[in-house]
């Protein structure tokens, strides 16, 4: 099973790609949108009845790496500011910015 830090690189591009669709049709902040999308994961998961504990334990904190670092990004990029990118620039240019600044940070906090 792969690391916690490797998982989440491994996710980081899907979970980014998510936060920035639901800022722009919720119009809610990066942090708040974090949280629901991992609330929508976490809940697909606990429905899945063949996953056993340790992969759920491993999940769950996988989603919680990837809501710390989105969050940290808030604070930076209120969600209307990110609406207004989205409105210059795709969703999937957008999530590729956002996700190599993440991708630094993990890396430099990991390595």
């Amino acid at each position: 099973m792969p690391t916690i830090p490797e998982e989440v690189e491994r996710c980081l591009p899907y979970f980014v790609r998510l936060c920035v669709n639901s800022v722009i049709v919720t119009g809610t902040g990066l942090d708040e949108a974090a949280r629901m999308v991992a609330q929508e994961l976490a809940d697909r998961m606990n429905r899945e009845p063949r996953m056993g504990d340790d992969l759920k334990e491993h999940f769950a904190a996988t989603l919680e790496e990837l809501i710390h670092l989105v969050s940290s990004l808030a604070p930076r990029l209120p969600g209307r500011m990110l609406m207004e990118f989205a409105e210059k620039a795709s969703q999937a240019q957008v999530a590729s910015t956002l996700e190599r600044s993440l991708i630094g940070a993990l890396r430099a906090s990991h390595g």
